[in-house]
């Protein structure tokens, strides 16, 4: 960590270097100052690491959730910006939470004093640190600038400069606060283009029957085919017999003379001697189907659904 030398601290106060006492109490206070500035500089670099996840996970958590705002916000009411320019409310409420750990988390490290953060990391400049530093802060003390005092301040002096503030950074934590926001990143940008979502605090603002996956009371009962065409039964051989043509497409005939019928027989694969068993259509002597239109709008509801 840098040192202001004796010389230049006796310049700044209007001393002399020929006065060393004063010169080496104001190069102490300038080097406690210095530890102090080094912590609070660890403290925003962890909570800047530490804020930049929280937003990332933030923003994917608000964008696969419905939220019960606007999913587009304008920045109309930032100075220099064009209405036009909007951006989602996931970003906004994302950049909010990343703010708030960002802040909280540098209160919570910054309760513990700077100097006795410094002293935690590096024990060997601890003790000789704490007493050097109660010396210059005890304006009262006749014996700040005594000759054992000045030793001790250049000892300490000495100390600080083989010392090193990196020690302040939770290294290991603030490594794998990086992979995770590198992950979360690739998530943001994989939800942002998929446009995930997930129905979560968007409340009960839909009934459950304006929801297209909810059917009503009639279309439940349409859905039933049992219900309408009734369970299968075994009916019995009919007794008229009608002739009937079945066209094709092969042959080489026109219209529909029995020589176009013919070449549609043989286009059909039974053509030679293969033959071909007819059977009477059977049918219901004595039932009749009921609830033609209940049927019809079953037949078009089935086909709705194929399309869709």
């Amino acid at each position: 960590m840098s040192e202001t030398t004796p010389d230049d601290a006796a310049a700044d106060e209007g001393g002399s270097p020929d006065d060393p006492e004063p010169a080496r109490r104001e190069a102490m206070a300038d080097a406690v100052r210095e530890v102090r500035r080094e912590a609070a500089k660890a403290a925003v670099v962890s909570s800047a690491v530490d804020a930049a996840v929280a937003t990332l996970l933030a923003n994917v958590a608000f964008r696969v959730v419905e939220l019960p705002v606007e999913s587009s916000v304008s920045l109309g009411f930032l100075p220099r910006v064009d209405p036009a320019v909007s951006v989602h409310a996931a970003v906004l409420l994302a950049l909010a939470v990343g703010l708030l750990v960002g802040v909280a988390e540098y209160l919570v490290l910054m309760r513990v004093p700077p100097v006795e953060q410094f002293e935690a990391v590096n024990p060997s400049v601890a003790e000789a640190l704490r007493t050097a530093r109660d010396l210059v802060a005890d304006d009262g003390n006749p014996n700040r600038d005594s000759r054992m005092s000045v030793a001790l301040y250049d000892d300490v002096l000495s100390r600080l400069r083989e010392s090193s503030s990196v020690e302040l950074l939770p290294t290991r934590r603030i490594v794998g606060a990086l992979v995770v926001a590198l992950l979360l990143s690739a998530g943001s940008i994989q939800v942002a283009i998929s446009d995930i979502q997930f129905e979560g605090l968007a409340g009960d603002g839909a009934s459950a029957g304006d929801r297209p996956d909810q059917f009503s009371d009639e279309e439940t009962r349409l859905q039933n085919g049992s219900s309408i065409l009734g369970d299968p039964e075994d009916v019995a051989a009919g007794s008229e017999q009608l002739n009937a043509t079945v066209a094709g497409t092969g042959g080489s005939g026109d219209g529909d003379g029995p020589e176009s019928a013919a070449a549609a027989y043989d286009s059909t694969g039974y053509g030679g001697d293969s033959t071909v068993e007819s059977q009477r259509a059977g049918y219901l002597a004595d039932d009749t189907l009921e609830e033609a239109d209940l049927i019809r709008d079953y037949s078009l509801e089935i086909r709705e659904t194929d399309d869709e």
